[in-house]
This record gives structure tokens, C-alpha cells and sequence, in this order.
């Protein structure tokens, strides 16, 4: 699925804690929450300006509001979202800053941040990927969503992401067990998992400029 067609359907907030698609498939689930909030104490470590790429449940960016940082800027791409996070208020923090719409369309004009994340719904970001180093600070963080594995033997990546990566970037790990999932947690309405449920660890990746 491309960004288009991900947009053109309808997303449903479920009150047991999940983000579906029209198939039932699960864009974004209550477990990820531990993920979430590493990644945002990774990203806000130089505090400063942080960006969010897919704001999704709000898990990332309620757990950015927790550190000192003075801008917080997040780019989400479905109406369905943006009207959750409307609805909620996160437009009337002063400084956040929303930007609605595909996350292409803004890369030119952003400023410098010193934390930035990307976890988006079924698509390639590799171009992402390549333009951080134009809009990452010299001690900024960047990180996104990596996936989970079954064992402890390092990250976890696709080998084009990390190929890319690794031209402008230097790329660290911090492992964490994910002993509270369960494959009921990750079980979508349609039966299908969204991960396979022997998958216990989790890879936060640290990237950095090279020197």
C-alpha cells in the first residue's frame, strides 16, 4: 500500500486500544506504548526541537510533552488523524506545531531539529531516510520504528534502510524486552497478526551524524 491509497480510507479508533484500517489491519496498537515512549526519551535527550513523523495514537508525542523542549513539531498525513488530534487539542499547545498532509511535501522547508522520529503506515521512507542529515543538528538523534525480533543478536533493519544509513550516519541500538505482549495483543480484527507473536525484543535505533 502507497500513501495514497493509505489515505483514501477510512481509519477507525477502537475503544480497546487500536488504530485499523477498512481491512481490520492494525496501524497502530496500545503494546506499542513502551516502544513509544523509549523513543521519545531517545529523541529528547538534546531537548531542544523535536519532530514526529505519523502521530498515529499519540503514544510518542503525549510522551515528548514529558521533557524539556521548546518546539515540537509533528507531520501526519491522514484526515482521520488529524481530526483525532484536532479533537483533542494538540493544536492549541503553543508550541506544537502541526503540519497536515505528506511528509514529502514539507521536507524542503523544514528547520534543523535535534531530535527527529519516523513511524509511518505501510510505506518506503527511504527518502526520508536520505534527507534527514539535511535537517538533523550535529548532536541531533534520529530514530523509527524498527522492528521486533525473537532474539537478542542485534538490530533488527531492512537492509536498504541501513544500507542508506550508514552513508551519512552512525548507528547505535538500546534492546529492550517486550514481555508485556502477548498474541492476543497482537491479534487484529481479521484474525491476521500483526507481528508473529514469538517476537519479544525491541530495537530502539540511535542514529547520528558521522563526524
Amino acid at each position: 500500500m502507497g500513501i495514497k491509497q493509505y489515505i483514501e480510507q477510512s481509519l477507525t479508533y477502537t475503544d480497546d486500544g487500536r488504530l485499523l484500517d477498512e481491512d481490520g489491519l492494525a496501524v497502530m496498537m496500545d503494546w506499542e506504548k513502551p516502544i513509544m515512549d523509549r523513543a521519545a526519551e531517545i529523541i529528547c535527550r538534546n531537548g531542544g526541537r523535536v519532530l514526529n513523523v505519523g502521530f498515529g495514537m499519540g503514544f510518542i508525542d503525549t510522551a515528548i510533552e514529558q521533557y524539556d523542549i521548546y518546539e515540537h513539531w509533528i507531520i501526519e498525513a491522514h484526515l482521520d488523524v488529524y481530526t483525532k488530534m484536532l479533537e483533542d487539542g494538540w493544536h492549541k499547545l503553543p508550541h506544537v506545531k502541526i503540519l497536515y498532509g505528506d511528509w514529502r511535501w514539507y521536507l524542503p522547508y523544514l528547520p534543523k531539529f535535534d531530535g527527529i522520529y519516523i513511524d509511518t503506515w505501510d510505506e518506503e521512507v527511504w527518502d526520508f531516510h536520505d534527507y534527514v542529515p539535511n535537517i538533523l543538528r550535529p548532536h541531533g538523534i534520529y530514530s523509527f520504528f524498527n522492528n521486533p525480533r525473537q532474539d537478542e543478536k542485534g538490530l533488527h533493519m531492512m537492509d536498504e534502510d541501513l544500507a542508506r544509513i550508514i552513508e551519512w550516519g552512525e548507528v547505535t541500538y538500546e534492546p529492550f524486552e517486550m514481555d508485556h505482549v502477548s498474541s492476543i495483543d497482537l491479534q487484529s480484527d481479521n484474525g491476521q497478526y500483526y507481528w508473529h507473536p514469538d517476537w519479544k525484543y525491541y530495537y530502539s535505533p540511535i542514529i547520528t551524524l558521522k563526524q
